[in-house]
């Protein structure tokens, strides 16, 4: 192993962190699941404990209400959300009470951290008037969210084909992960949804326009995604690029930041698998922790000198370049974090250098 790649640096696999348990490999004595009685009892017991508890949180799953609201110094505050697989559409604006009917006396006004979270159901939020407080991460993961739409009469947010800025758009704060698919929609002709009944409309219209992994897309619309979904423009009033903004958006190839973007957010970026090409403008200050990590397939990566800190893992996992560049003078003219610089796993031993006093490209 080459002695330059610190033990600390290299990821692992959590299936074999671990040496199995005694006696699982013993052929001799039959194996794990071999003579042993105690060996087996365990392996019982083990499973009657795991099946108690999956019983368990099941039961609870079952038994939590759909919508769950705590109070805060704004209002209402939305504090979580389990819905169903039918549940496609949320709709954030009113308390929602358990059967059902919605309470117009009672307005939300902020969403909680990680309220919605993981959801692999929900296609389009609804965002009310009075929800000014959208706390960091609280539509964290939703896997098949494709836009989120702002109430325009909303102080605080606003949205422009399904993707949340604050009201004066100096701030991205969410590009759902399926966004690309919306907007691909949308440059097709498909209307875009107003209420429960146009987003029923939309599904129907889409259902067959992005397959799954093992059916192929149709040559038209592989075209559209690639002249129109693929690529997202920052609008040239953003300043700042917030956390996780655009994290798992994998359909994205390539993300135009415009001049004035000054700060990059921790894990803006995260796991944009198929991003190539990423413009890192002069004026760009800060590129927080894991920003663009795993964005494997970019090629190419400058960053300019305006630029005075780079969180940890910042480029983590993209393998795809060479170098990375740097304006800078030297390394004592940027703070760095721990691991900055691709690399990459156990698999490849592969390292990237930095190179300094570079300049940019052309074109």
């Amino acid at each position: 192993m080459d002695e330059s790649i610190k033990k600390e640096d290299l990821l692992y696999d959590p299936v074999f962190a671990h040496k199995p348990p005694e006696g699982w490999e013993d052929n001799k004595n039959g194996g794990f699941f071999g003579k042993s009685s105690t060996k087996k009892a365990i392996f019982i017991l083990f499973l009657v404990v795991a099946i108690g508890f999956s019983l368990l949180l099941s039961f609870k799953s079952l038994s939590k209400k759909k919508y769950a609201y705590d109070s805060v110094d704004t209002g209402l505050r939305l504090s979580e959300f389990s819905g169903t697989e039918k549940d496609n559409i949320l709709t954030v604006d009113y308390l929602i009470n358990e059967d059902g009917s919605v309470d117009r006396k009672q307005p939300v006004t902020a969403v909680r951290s990680y309220a919605i979270t993981c959801n692999e159901t929900i296609d389009f939020i609804f965002v009310g008037k009075d929800v000014t407080n959208l706390e960091d991460n609280c539509f964290y993961y939703c896997t098949k969210l494709k836009a989120v739409f702002v109430d325009k009469d909303n102080p605080a947010y606003t949205s422009v084909d399904g993707v949340i800025y604050n009201k004066d758009m100096t701030e991205i704060i969410l590009c759902p992960i399926k966004n690309s698919e919306y907007r691909t929609a949308l440059a097709l002709g498909v209307a875009a949804p107003s209420d429960d009944s146009s987003c029923a409309e939309y599904l129907e219209k889409t259902k067959d326009f992005f397959p799954g992994e093992d059916e192929d897309m149709s040559e038209k619309i592989k075209n559209t995604l690639a002249k129109s979904g693929a690529l997202y423009e920052i609008p040239a009033t953003v300043t700042d690029i917030a956390p996780y903004c655009f994290s798992y958006c994998d359909m994205l190839t390539r993300i135009d930041i415009p001049d004035g973007v000054k700060t990059i957010g921790q894990m803006s970026f995260f796991k944009c698998k198929s991003l190539e090409s990423i413009y890192l403008p002069d004026g760009l200050e800060s590129i927080g922790p894991d920003g663009l990590s795993y964005c494997e397939s970019i090629k190419y990566i400058y960053v300019p000198a305006s630029v005075k800190t780079i969180g940890h893992h910042a480029f983590f996992g993209c393998m795809g370049v060479d170098a990375v560049y740097l304006g800078a003078p030297d390394k004592d003219s940027v703070k760095t974090g721990e691991s900055w610089l691709p690399k990459q796993s156990t698999r490849s031993l592969k390292t990237v250098d930095a190179i300094y006093a570079a300049e940019r490209e052309a074109g």
